[in-house]
């Protein structure tokens, strides 16, 4: 007897991060608006799926012939792991180095702390899991970073309860970065989450006091957890271009650098760089839903439709290994949980403000088979 066959579809409006000019107000978050075309009442509005002998442009074989029954695709949530520098150079409030002062407005301390409770307030934040670890010269030991200030805390956070952390907070001592981001990753890898896991570190220097502890080995430390733990780095401050390599390393390719020579930018800035790694972080995996009772998902019959601005869909080919970074692939080909787009798939639907993605279970894979 044939199996049954499951269609898939959920769509994903993708809003783009808008990059603001001097002066300009700072964008809202990257946000995604889940859609589900009715598939069985034969409207105009298909998804993209083509008619029994392939109306879509470039589908692939995915067709309305092959496509029966449907359900709504959940995107997946995000726990960010936030690891912030509360060193006493966090409390410039001028070019120099001194003086320096945590209540002054125009302190870095002071304008990260309001960015961040607008971000951990937003109600755009939704979705997202947040655990807080601050991090300054305590000791020289990852351990002390390997549990957090505060965990757990979903977004938005409606109760202030990291606020109320950090206002309790008197930044001092040395930039022990690479123990800081070491404890942080290993907590990281404990986070219980269906979803995705990424470490935004935000410091304002370069790492000072403990041995072994320089932008090289920090990097080290990013880097082998980049596959699974991807590293973001946000950097305040004028001389921050060694943040680079670290952000490089643990594979987010640069860091965010908010410059302090206009004080009153810095907040907006800070909180632009937040949004911005908000949407990058989430773009672009997709959670696959359970069948309904008594059917089984044929993961040798998924699809991926990639729809731009005013562009018929296309199905983009399945590649396991992103040899095709046009195309998307599985979590795990022998037991998936989700799906990826490949890195060009997904620096596409980033870019383009009206795209969407469909997700179409019931038409044989268009690329590679699915080992």
């Amino acid at each position: 007897m044939p199996a049954n066959r499951l269609l898939l579809v959920a769509t994903a409006a993708l809003v783009s991060s808008v990059l603001i000019a001097c002066g300009s107000d700072a964008p809202g978050p990257q946000t995604f608006d889940h859609r589900l075309p009715d598939r069985n009442t034969g409207g105009a509005d298909n998804g993209g799926l083509g008619g029994a002998n392939g109306g879509a442009t470039d589908n692939g074989g995915v067709t309305a012939a092959c496509a029966t029954s449907n359900a709504t695709a959940e995107q997946l949530p995000l726990h960010m792991v936030v690891v912030l520098d509360k060193s006493g150079s966090m409390c410039e409030y001028t070019a120099n180095t001194d003086p320096r002062d945590c209540n002054n407005p125009n302190s870095k301390w002071a304008q990260m702390s309001k960015a961040l409770s607008s971000f951990f307030a937003s109600a755009q934040s939704k979705g997202i899991t947040v655990s807080l670890i601050t991090f300054s010269g305590e000791t020289c030991s990852a351990s002390v970073y390997t549990s957090p200030d505060t965990k757990n805390i979903a977004l938005p956070d409606t109760n202030g309860t990291l606020d109320a952390k950090i206002a309790s907070i008197n930044p001092g001592g040395e930039t022990h970065t690479r123990y800081a981001l070491d404890g942080a990753i290993q907590y990281a890898k404990t986070v219980n989450t269906t979803g995705k896991v990424a470490v935004v570190m935000a410091t304002d220097g370069f790492p000072q006091g403990c041995n072994d502890n320089s932008i090289q080995s920090t990097s080290t430390i990013a880097a082998s957890a980049k596959d699974t733990i991807p590293t973001y780095v946000i950097g305040v401050g004028n001389l921050l271009d060694d943040l680079n390599t670290i952000a490089a390393s643990g594979g987010t390719q640069k860091a965010f650098i908010v410059q302090t020579s206009n004080q009153s930018l810095v907040g907006n800035d800070f909180a632009t760089a937040l949004s911005s790694i908000r949407g990058k972080a989430l773009a672009c995996e997709y959670a696959l839903p359970q069948a309904p009772a008594g059917e089984t998902l044929d993961f040798q019959k998924v699809n991926v439709q990639y729809t731009g601005g005013g562009a018929a869909a296309q199905t983009l080919k399945y590649s396991d290994s992103c040899s095709d970074t046009s195309g998307w692939k599985y979590d795990n080909a022998t037991s998936p949980t989700k799906i990826l787009l490949c890195q060009s798939a997904c620096d596409k639907a980033k870019a383009d403000g009206s795209a969407k993605i469909d997700l179409v279970l019931g038409c044989q894979t268009n690329g590679s088979t699915v080992k």
